[in-house]
């Protein structure tokens, strides 16, 4: 299976069209909230996943599956909807309905970000909400030095204004070469990575005025990780763990901190979270040992992990307190932009029944107050 496929990022649900839905779907004040619904606020038929939140908790971003869903009649249909979670009004992002993966919201709620297409011919996209404008990411004057036919979003500044994303071909990042920056109110474009550098670039994530840009260039098993300073060009290396890989997950809205994944490639070696200190260098062990690396809130402080059971955990690393979002038994997921500022709401997927009513069977995208 190809990237809409992967970590269950593509959404799946009923389009909402443009109505406004007669019943709200607030966000909790604390405890679990389903909010993958339809327009009439009814649980959905079809199965949703990839939801991204703003900081403020107020809109939530997910996908949707056809056939069968609102806007979303075909069998390889896959639609975007934003859902504003203080009124319930949910809408079908346009540009979405073929085949759209990747869905994320600015931490403003301005823009929302996803990447479609059809076969292997991907375009990132970035759809604002203010003006109904549509921009489609792909650099005017690609680099010479390979052929590309694709381009994936891989983050959104919190003010709405930059979108990173990659450029590649074929099998989306399989064959990726180079991390581009789109100023969205210019339509310019800046290569990221270092000059030379083709290699499988993954991450691309930015700080909330899209100065710091972090990403990791693989290499077989090995992966060196970055930040650049856009205003400066300095770009600084990471310093990460011998023995294994590892891959940028989240910034912190100042690009302080970055969260990453140390994946384990020899005997001996354990597969690890880490956050790292750009001031300093340092990068420190988060969490259990075996645990995977889901979200950074913005302020940098909160992690969101699935530790080696399984189960959902939000942890301060400051103080080592966590809240479980979601029990092992759930099989949840969750990915960047699933927390809220300070970690206070998180969104992810199961197909579990974690609310009275929930009967459809399928994947749903919830809400959890914590606190």
């Amino acid at each position: 299976m190809g990237k809409s496929s992967r970590a269950g990022l593509v959404a799946v649900a009923a389009v909402l069209g443009l109505a406004v839905a007669p019943q709200a779907v607030a966000a909790p004040r604390h405890g679990t909230t389903r909010i993958s619904t339809t327009v009439a606020g009814a649980q959905s038929a079809t199965a949703s996943a990839g939801g991204t939140i703003s900081a403020d908790g107020r809109y939530a971003v997910y996908g949707t599956d056809g056939p069968g869903g609102e806007g979303c009649p075909t069998a390889y249909g896959w639609c975007v909807l934003v859902k504003d979670l203080r009124t319930g009004r949910t809408v079908k992002v346009p540009g979405t309905g073929v085949e759209a993966y990747d869905p994320m919201i600015s931490g403003d709620g301005s823009k929302v970000g996803y990447t479609s297409g059809t076969y292997h011919f991907f375009r990132a996209k970035v759809y604002d909400r203010r003006t109904g404008t549509l921009q489609t990411l792909w650099p005017a004057d690609p680099p010479k030095d390979n052929w590309y036919e694709r381009s994936d979003l891989t983050g959104l500044s919190a003010d709405g204004r930059y979108a990173a994303y990659t450029i590649g071909n074929r099998d989306g990042n399989a064959f990726t070469a180079h991390l581009m920056v789109r100023d969205l109110t210019t339509g310019t474009d800046e290569v990221v990575d270092q000059p030379g550098h083709l290699s499988h670039l993954v991450g691309g994530r930015l700080s909330a005025d899209g100065r710091y840009v972090a990403y990791s260039a693989l290499d077989s098993d090995a992966a060196a990780l970055y930040v650049k300073e856009r205003r400066t060009g300095r770009t600084r290396s990471i310093h990460i763990p011998a023995g294994g890989g590892s891959s940028v997950i989240d910034i912190s809205a100042d690009g302080r901190h970055v969260l990453f994944q140390f994946a384990a490639s020899y005997p001996g070696t354990t597969t690890r979270t880490y956050l790292a200190d750009t001031r300093t260098g340092r990068a420190e062990p988060v969490g259990p040992e075996g645990a995977t690396a889901l979200a950074l809130d913005p302020t940098g402080r909160y992690t969101l992990l699935k530790d080696p059971t399984g189960a959902l955990r939000l942890l301060d690393p400051r103080t080592g307190r966590q809240h479980t979002v979601a029990a092992a038994s759930s099989a949840a997921t969750a990915g960047p932009g699933a927390l809220t500022r300070s970690g206070r709401t998180v969104v992810f997927a199961s197909a579990a029944a974690l609310v009275p009513g929930d009967t459809n069977g399928v994947s749903d995208v919830f809400a959890r107050r914590i606190g």
